[in-house]
This record gives C-alpha cells, structure tokens and sequence, in this order.
C-alpha cells in the first residue's frame, strides 16, 4: 500500500535538474532584460570577457584574502583555484574576436601577437592547477609558492596584454565623470 503511494504522489522536493533549468532559465531572463550593450556600454564580446577576467580576478581576491587573514576555509583555496584553471580556458575564446573600443583595456598586442597570448595563457591554467594541487596538499609552504606563481602568472599576460591603470578605460570614465 505504502508503493502505490509514492507512486501516485509525486516528490514535492524538486530534483537538481529542475533547479537548475530554473535557475538557467532565469538567468536567461535576466539576461535578456539587460541591453544589447554591457553593463557599462560595451559591446557584447566585451562585456563578456570583462566579466570572464573579473571572474578569474575574483577567484585570485578570495584566495588572497583566505591566505592574509588566515581563514579557516578548509578546502576552498582548492576550489578557487580550479575555478581559475576552468576560467583560464575560456580567455582565448573570448578574446579571439578583435573587438577594440574605449571601454576595454585589452590592448592591440592580443591579436597582433596571438601565438604569445595563447601561451600566457596556459602558463596561467597550469599556475592555477599547481596552486589547487599544492592546496589540497595542504602544506601551508607550498601553497605560499604556489600563490606567487600564480600572481606571477597573472601579471605575465596583464603587463604585455592589458593597459596599465593609468590608462584603464574605468580610470578615464570616472575623471571624464568628475569634470
């Protein structure tokens, strides 16, 4: 008797799937009530990798700020860096379309010298997989190294690829603002 119960109920706890193809289709939503622009006006294709790198850039924040401090989050400078090394392989997608405007700071040596961004950008993607193996190692030495390199990794595509801030597109539209 207890069978044909459940079997003519159905769960009232709903599964994963159909939480997340609410939460896809919500987005989706979002998404569609935003405008054709980025946030800040820019084009799509850079909307879209600005957010990328402010993902990865986020990720790198929250792993320093667990080191500085000394955060007991066990298990979550691991899950930071993965999220870097998966982020690391939409860069290169990203980026192919040469879309240059003056709300970006990706500068014109990207597609003029794609072999060399390419690779800066695997360097990256292997710091962040070292630094997410030396975490769940644990040893607090290797993690330490494993963020310098990192670091290292990241300003080794941001100083040939990326304005600097003096020049950042953010940095100029809020002095145009304050005149």
């Amino acid at each position: 008797m207890t069978r044909s119960f459940h079997a003519s109920h159905s769960n009232p706890i709903p599964s994963l799937r159909t939480l997340l193809t609410a939460i896809l289709i919500l987005g989706l939503g979002q998404a569609t009530l935003a405008h054709a622009d980025g946030d800040d006006g820019a084009p799509p294709d850079v909307a879209y990798r600005q957010k990328v790198m402010s993902n990865i850039g986020s990720n790198m924040g929250a792993i320093g700020d667990i080191l500085k401090n000394g955060l007991m989050l066990p298990g979550a400078i691991a899950v930071h860096a993965n999220l870097m090394a998966e982020s690391a392989q939409l860069i290169g997608p990203a980026f192919k379309k040469n879309v240059t405007t003056k709300m970006t700071d990706a500068k014109p040596e990207i597609w003029e010298d794609w072999a060399k961004f390419e690779k800066v950008i695997a360097d990256f993607e292997k710091a962040a997989r070292d630094m997410e193996a030396a975490a769940k190692g644990g040893d607090m030495a290797a993690i330490g190294g494993a963020a310098k390199a990192l670091g290292k990794s990241c300003g080794g595509c941001h100083k040939p690829f990326r304005k600097p801030k003096e020049e950042s597109y953010h940095r100029m539209s809020h002095d145009e603002h304050d005149h």
